[in-house]
């Protein structure tokens, strides 16, 4: 039993210098007569790669990921306050007028940073955007702008083998899984809210 006793001291301190993150002690307890060690051990994730090529494509994807999610939550953000300004507005001409203004402004604001953008972060945005508001962007699309731009964009993006109506589910495909793994680590790293 101290052989045992010892090498889980020695696993446990060996995760705690190479952890990031606080691991806080408590102590022993006593339970049948024996001592057992109490503690908050952060949470660690194991994936599972079934190659080496799954692998850097997931370092890949990582980067892809982290540079897209903010404009997915910009996104988010926008849309939940286009949906609060459009339902103050009465009449459909003046919520017309309202959506050019802020297609407009929104053009000008993102215009040469999504150009920049590769296609798999095209890809990546249209699925992200799917999982902050839970809507595709092809539907976000239709109900701003209408059923002409919204054909017009999707058949652009046919073009380019992308699809506007992609949607975000990570129980059934495999990279939709690596992206949330991918979020949740960086939210829990304090780097999104």
């Amino acid at each position: 039993m101290s052989r045992i006793l010892i090498i889980f001291i020695l696993q446990f301190s060996y995760i705690l210098c190479f952890s990031q993150e606080n691991v806080t002690v408590s102590p022993f307890i006593t339970v049948d007569g024996e001592k057992i060690l109490t503690s908050n051990i952060p949470q660690l994730d194991i994936i599972d790669f079934k190659s080496n090529e799954e692998r850097k494509s997931f370092f890949k994807l990582k980067k892809r990921v982290l540079k897209v999610y903010p404009y997915a939550l910009e996104t988010r953000v926008k849309v939940d306050s286009l949906n609060i300004a459009l339902e103050s507005i009465n009449k459909k001409r003046k919520k017309r007028r309202y959506l050019k203004e802020v297609t407009k402004i929104i053009k000008s604001q993102y215009t040469s940073a999504l150009k920049k953008l590769t296609m798999k972060e095209g890809r990546i945005l249209i699925k992200l955007i799917y999982r902050e508001t839970g809507i595709s962007t092809y539907n976000h699309l239709r109900k701003y702008r209408g059923w002409w731009n919204t054909t017009m964009w999707q058949t652009f993006a046919r073009m380019y083998d992308m699809n506007l109506k992609t949607t975000f589910d990570p129980e059934n495909v495999r990279e939709d899984m690596f992206i949330e793994k991918i979020i949740d680590q960086a939210k829990r790293e304090g780097r999104f809210n």
